[in-house]
């Protein structure tokens, strides 16, 4: 199980690295234009590779042992790979969506909803202690997947907006990785800086910038 997890950490660190980088480039270019969409669609590939490997590893701390590390790695790839997967292709549908993109959204909304809903289970469980305020915190932010699940298409393409879609997911994305990068790979280089409860700074901090930046944007584009 360890030789199983070194090697898909070898694949996960460096696209995840690279989707750290390539985020950034479509957020600041001309939306639209050449560059825009061809390291979109890199940023894009590059994080599937990031949301696959992560929950293979997620199924692998199952077996060594590591159940909260599993159910945190688990869902941030869930939590991603939702926004991640709707963000490009919304762009492809139509003014009336095609049954397939709808059917795999509901799909895909009731499985992080599931999981949200286990992530705060299991945060009752911890007794909201540790690593239960985190649990909570994170499995909240999947419950409005709800909504998709339940909402019908006709009133999905009355209320939503392909581009505002396409940037939300996106950000969203991005929140995740960064997220993960800052909870993982930063915690071992800021964690003297952060002691006690601020250690939970790394993980809620691109949420909470993150959402700032998806509310500007939507007021922006209006």
């Amino acid at each position: 199980m360890e030789v199983i997890h070194d090697f898909f950490l070898r694949i996960h660190i460096p696209a995840g690295t690279l989707s750290l980088i390539l985020f950034w480039i479509p957020v600041m270019v001309k939306k639209g234009n050449n560059i825009h969409r061809k390291v979109g669609k890199a940023y894009y590939w590059s994080m599937w590779i990031v949301q696959i490997t992560a929950f293979i590893l997620s199924i692998n701390n199952v077996f060594l042992g590591q159940y909260i590390m599993a159910a945190f790695l688990g869902f941030l790839a869930i939590l991603t790979g939702y926004p991640l997967w709707y963000s490009y292709e919304i762009l492809q549908q139509k003014k009336v969506w095609s049954e397939r993109y709808f059917n795999n959204r509901k799909a895909f909304a009731w499985v992080l909803f599931m999981a949200s809903l286990c992530m705060v289970i299991g945060a009752a469980l911890l007794k909201f202690q540790n690593q239960g305020v985190l649990m909570l915190f994170f499995g909240l932010l999947g419950i409005p997947a709800m909504k998709d699940a339940l909402m019908s298409k006709e009133t999905a393409m009355k209320k939503e907006n392909r581009i505002k879609m396409h940037m939300q997911g996106t950000i969203i994305s991005g929140i995740a990785a960064y997220t993960a990068f800052l909870s993982f790979g930063g915690r071992s280089l800021f964690g003297d800086l952060l002691p006690g409860y601020w250690q939970v700074l790394p993980w809620i901090a691109p949420t909470i910038i993150g959402v700032t930046a998806i509310r500007f944007m939507k007021k922006r584009y209006n």
